[in-house]
């Protein structure tokens, strides 16, 4: 334990003395505010769930069904654009997962 700090750092200046009210000005600005905290996690919760409703039929569900179907119907087309007619056949053989 006598050896613990290093002869550089012994040999070192003391650090300079600062003032104490800026330092603790910075870490009352670093604390977290409970109430503010808990409102901007409820907004953003409501704005998640609100956005989940959305997506999940909670609008027009026609639409996004209609929309659903062009995409993967547009994926599909893609993927088979992409693969030799070995990997089809294979494709076609296997069953998704």
């Amino acid at each position: 334990m006598d050896r613990t700090i290093t002869p550089e750092k012994e040999a070192a200046d003391y650090p300079d003395l600062v003032p104490i009210d800026p330092l603790l000005a910075q870490a009352e600005a670093g604390r977290i505010d409970p109430a503010q905290t808990e409102a901007e996690l409820t907004g953003r919760a409501a704005g998640l769930q609100s956005r989940a409703n959305r997506i999940s039929g909670g609008g027009s569900s026609a639409a996004s069904a209609s929309r659903l179907a062009r995409l993967r119907a547009r994926a599909a087309e893609l993927r088979q654009a992409g693969l030799t007619p070995q990997e089809r056949k294979r494709l076609e053989e296997e069953p998704a997962e």
